[in-house]
């Protein structure tokens, strides 16, 4: 007697977690004001795949970050709530700059614990309600170039072209879920925009969600130092910029749009004969700080600078001087540990990644696994700080190397040059290891 095919199942769900107006904003240092209106909504969108008894489910919020253990006890929430492992579930964020302050170990204005506990309880909702919406389901996905929206801030032309769609639909052909993917940082809006926005990525979703009808995610690229075409010292500036404007973050998402519409019109089948969705945990190692002697000087030296400024400058100083303060008289950490994930939903792959990983990661994935069509995300499982890969970005330094890291009490200096190639071929060798278990049938249970 033949077997029966198993069916792969699919489910979406989309949640509001808008915070209320006047809650605190992430996203610059120098930007102290609370939040005066909401632009657009902040959404998070849940997508569960099943394939007998495996499992697969991506959460994508509209927000700038995770702590990295935030992050841990969403995806233990939702993985308890629905009877898988911990290892099935990912969480990731879009990083648009005009959204709530949500992490706790950073420095300035706290977080609104009210709005962080009912934020984190409707991300887990979303799991949930994406779950008991699953029903056959069958897939397509393409690619499609894209070469106008991204910008290399640190002077180089290298960028991700191209915007990856991946799409659900049920039996009669309608679409459950569409999925999209392009690498840009979301800071259209700049230090001086008060309003809540999930800034060009929520308006690329507007346009794909009139274009497919369905649920709509939106998954970030690695896209460290890529963004819509200003110097990352450009955001130290409060003063409005007419290109950084809501209607510029618009015409953004339409472009992105249309290049979903492009490459849904070049999809092919993918035939999900299994699932498989797994993550482990990697070292970074990080530069230890400072001798305490050499902090009390520099902690000095900027109170002397701040005393004799205001603005935006003086803002940024206070945070230096708190990081100088807490590191202090602390042992360094000498690293974190920061998870990775692969998903595969047949032959289609997906590699997230954490913190802000440079374009380099996801080119250079692709590459050494010969997969073009493997879609590469970052900030996902927490968004620990940017993490560059060659040699000579560490060399060169720059803001996402000398002075982001100054923003949390995590860092006790920024990531030493051997990170990003451990980050890496941990990645790769995750992948591998799951297409190993591909080819021999292994599942990874329920």
């Amino acid at each position: 007697m033949r077997r029966a095919v198993e069916p792969t199942l699919v489910g979406a769900a989309t949640v509001d977690i808008t915070p209320p107006v006047g809650s605190s904003m992430a996203g610059f240092a120098v930007r102290v004001e609370p939040s005066v209106a909401v632009h657009d909504p902040l959404f998070a969108t849940a997508v569960a795949v099943t394939h007998g008894d495996s499992a697969s489910i991506i959460v994508a919020c509209d927000l700038i970050s995770l702590d990295l253990a935030d992050a841990a006890e969403i995806r233990r929430r939702i993985g308890e709530d629905l009877g898988v492992p911990t290892k099935s579930v990912a969480v990731s964020v879009s990083h648009t700059h005009g959204g709530p302050k949500v992490k706790a170990v950073g420095f300035g204005a706290e977080r609104d614990e009210q709005y962080v506990e009912s934020a984190f309880a409707n991300i887990v909702d979303a799991g949930r309600r994406a779950w008991k919406a699953r029903r056959r389901a069958w897939l397509r996905s393409g690619v499609a170039p894209l070469d106008s929206v991204a910008h290399n801030r640190r002077g180089t032309e290298v960028i991700d072209p191209v915007v990856f769609a991946m799409q659900w639909t049920d039996d009669s052909g309608s679409p459950i879920v569409t999925m999209f993917s392009h690498a840009c940082h979301p800071v259209t809006l700049g230090p001086d925009n008060l309003a809540i926005t999930a800034d060009w990525p929520g308006a690329a979703r507007s346009h794909v969600q009139e274009m497919t009808g369905g649920e709509v995610m939106f998954l970030q690229g690695c896209c460290g130092q890529l963004n819509t075409g200003h110097l990352a010292t450009d955001s130290f500036a409060t003063g409005p910029d007419p290109k950084r404007t809501f209607a510029a973050a618009d015409s953004i998402g339409a472009r992105v749009g249309d290049g979903v519409e492009r490459a849904l019109r070049a999809a092919d089948p993918v035939p999900v004969t299994d699932v498989i969705a797994t993550s482990r945990q990697v070292w970074l190692p990080m530069r230890p700080a400072p001798d305490a002697a050499t902090l009390r000087a520099w902690a000095r030296d900027w109170t002397l600078e701040a005393a004799s400024m205001s603005g935006p400058r003086r803002t940024l100083l206070t945070t230096w001087i708190e990081w100088a303060r807490y590191w202090r008289d602390r042992p360094s950490p000498g690293g974190l540990d920061v998870p990775i994930s692969v998903h595969w939903w047949g032959a289609f792959g997906v590699v997230m990644l954490p913190g802000e990983p440079f374009v380099e990661f996801a080119l250079e994935t692709r590459r050494a696994l010969r997969r073009p069509d493997l879609l590469v995300v970052g900030y996902t499982g927490g968004v620990p700080g940017y993490i560059p890969l060659r040699a000579e970005d560490y060399a060169a330094g720059g803001y996402e190397i000398e002075m982001a890291y100054r923003s949390s009490r995590l860092f006790s200096g920024p990531y030493l040059p051997s990170a990003g190639q451990i980050l890496l071929e941990a990645a790769l060798d995750l992948a591998r290891e799951s297409v190993a278990d591909r080819a021999g049938g292994v599942r990874r249970t329920r």
